[in-house]
């Protein structure tokens, strides 16, 4: 009786295999949705941005720095390698969903009595499988197939970084030049101003007053070069890094290069299309799903498990020669186990919560981070344009008090005033302009844009 009912417990495990006790969720929503649309008007909020996005920007130059440094990065590498590791580990999760056969050998030797010796040998192949009655080994097998997958999104992860990186690099440095170039001239505007000044005073117009508050204009505007050669040294040292290469003095700008036009919005779809545009809210959604398949996996480690074992041998012995096989089915179902199981399932239960509140804080986090983009560049089009006008003033002050001064009809302080406030605002514009092209930048990153054409 007893053989019977272990005969029909494996009958029925065999029947029940590949029955889950525990249905996966494979696209899990955030617990908070976002908002229809983007405060922002957009003319087609159906439109997708297929290219590049560094294209928009029209610089061959900036294409080949992320050309290189997309096969050469070292954060990619080591992502790459993540990835590969995670592949290897999906192989072996999936392979012992298969039958394990082994090549096994052995010999012995028996003495008896009389120093007669008696050998035995068996050579053959052994089987070991374990049914996967309730989906508990590809439970397993899913949740690696699933981090393999979030690897994978972190590879274009560190891809779509890496390239905002090199990007807001190189337009650094680029305004690093500019800063350069405009001190230089703001410097041979001060010397030539100076020289004027000097021969006043020696021709007894001026004062010497005069003389040494221009002195000291031009040390003010010297000053500030040391600096700015140190910004582009640091800039020009971290586009090597992110090269891949060692940092060397060389440099990769020039002056000749200018900052990027940033245009019109790019396509911004709706606050949900982040979902599937940013790699890592993928990766995040993969490895929220991947802990759903381990709650699947403890949960059927509390159910019986059927193994088979087998082997075909040939054995040479004294008593018999010949192949010889078996064949032996077990189940072993966990009686007391003292609630280690049961802790296993709460334990990838809470997991899952935990990932489902990381999902949604940094989907939230996404809209928030895009929205902060688009109202920021939007008021640092307006600012750029205020400081532009104020330039202009600026011009027509300094040109007024250069005059009067020249006159007799003010002294010199009215043009030391205007002079300094007008370099100031030229160096600001540098850098306002700057700022939107990095906003810009920051925007693309945050959208999830494409690092390569889709096809």
């Amino acid at each position: 009786m007893s053989r019977l009912f272990f005969l029909l417990s494996v009958i029925m495990a065999i029947l029940l295999s590949g029955c889950s006790v525990h249905s996966i969720d494979p696209a899990p929503l955030p617990l908070q949705s976002g908002a229809a649309s983007y405060a922002i008007e957009q003319a087609d909020a159906d439109a997708v941005l297929r290219s590049r996005w560094y294209d928009s920007f029209n610089d061959p130059e900036l294409s080949e720095l992320i050309a290189q440094g997309l096969e050469n990065n070292l954060d990619i590498r080591a992502a790459l390698s993540r990835l590969e590791q995670a592949d290897a580990l999906t192989r072996q999760s999936t392979a012992r969903l298969s039958p394990e056969i082994n090549l096994n050998a052995n010999t012995s030797g028996r003495w008896e009595s009389g120093a007669s010796r008696r050998t035995s040998s068996e050579t053959g192949l052994a089987l070991s499988w374990e049914i996967d009655a309730f989906n508990r080994l590809q439970s397993a097998a899913t949740a690696d197939q699933l981090l393999r997958s979030a690897a994978a999104h972190d590879v274009e992860t560190a891809r779509l970084t890496l390239t905002a990186s090199l990007a807001a690099t190189y337009y650094r440095a680029i305004a690093q030049h500019a800063v350069l170039a405009l001190l230089h001239q703001q410097e041979q505007a001060d010397k030539e101003l100076l020289t004027l000044i000097e021969l006043r005073w020696q021709k007894g117009v001026g004062t010497r007053i005069e003389f040494l508050q221009q002195q000291g204009q031009l040390v003010q505007t010297q000053s500030l070069i040391p600096p700015a050669r140190a910004a582009l040294r640091t800039e020009e040292l971290r586009l090597d890094v992110l090269l891949g290469t060692a940092p060397d003095q060389e440099e990769r700008t020039t002056a000749d290069h200018r900052l990027a036009t940033v245009g019109n919005l790019p396509p911004l779809g709706i606050p949900s299309d982040l979902l599937l545009q940013r790699p890592d809210l993928r990766a995040q959604r993969d490895r929220l799903v991947a802990a759903d398949a381990s709650i699947g996996e403890a949960m059927a480690a509390r159910l019986p498990r059927v193994t088979v074992t087998g082997g075909l041998f040939l054995v040479d012995s004294a008593n018999s020669s010949g192949p010889l096989g078996s064949l032996l089915a077990g189940l072993v179902q966990p009686l007391l186990d003292w609630g280690r199981r049961k802790a296993e399932v709460e334990k990838n239960q809470a997991l899952y919560e935990e990932r489902l509140t990381i999902f949604t804080r940094t989907y939230l986090e996404a809209i928030e981070e895009v929205e902060n983009i688009l109202y920021r560049e939007h008021r640092q089009r307006e600012y750029i344009q205020l400081l532009d006008a104020r330039r202009h003033l600026l011009n027509q002050n300094l040109t007024l008090a250069q005059e009067q001064f020249g006159q007799g009809v003010n002294d010199y302080l009215p043009v030391l005033d205007a002079l300094r406030s007008l370099h100031q605002v030229e160096r600001d514009l540098v850098l306002q302009r700057l700022q939107l092209v990095l906003l810009r930048i920051q925007l693309f990153r945050a959208l999830g844009a494409p690092v390569a054409t889709a096809g």
